[in-house]
């Protein structure tokens, strides 16, 4: 089952005890199968702008329609820019671009070529 970034949202937020997700602070991925990944261009904008601590990625895998919530603090973004392939730096539309991995062996690391694998397990949400 196919869901988009709205649904996604919808869904997540009635697991939650309050309803936080929302179209600004929430990323939507759905599973490449093939390379087994989930893609994400995290702007830039959104470590700087301090709107919010967090950044909320979620996690859609058709196959089995499970939605994963990571809640990166942006601080963690922060400290970690340099660790993580950024496109466009310093331009007013840059991009932090994440690949992070479904497999078992590397679960939840970004794979980008310009990064250096590194995970986001800790901060998957129950």
């Amino acid at each position: 089952m196919k869901i988009d970034k709205p649904t996604a949202i919808a869904r997540r937020n009635q697991e939650l005890a309050k309803p936080v997700l929302t179209s600004t602070n929430t990323l939507f991925a759905v599973l490449d199968s093939k390379r087994s990944l989930w893609w994400f261009d995290v702007p830039v904008a959104f470590i700087y702008n301090g709107v919010t601590d967090w950044v909320n990625l979620l996690l859609h895998t058709p196959e089995t329609d499970e939605l994963q919530h990571l809640k990166v603090p942006v601080n963690f973004l922060k400290a970690h820019l340099e660790s993580m392939e950024v496109r466009n730096p310093r331009k007013r539309r840059s991009t932090i671009s994440l690949a992070l991995s479904a497999d078992r062996d590397a679960k939840l690391q970004d794979l980008r070529p310009g990064g250096n694998n590194l995970s986001f397990a800790a901060f998957l949400q129950g």
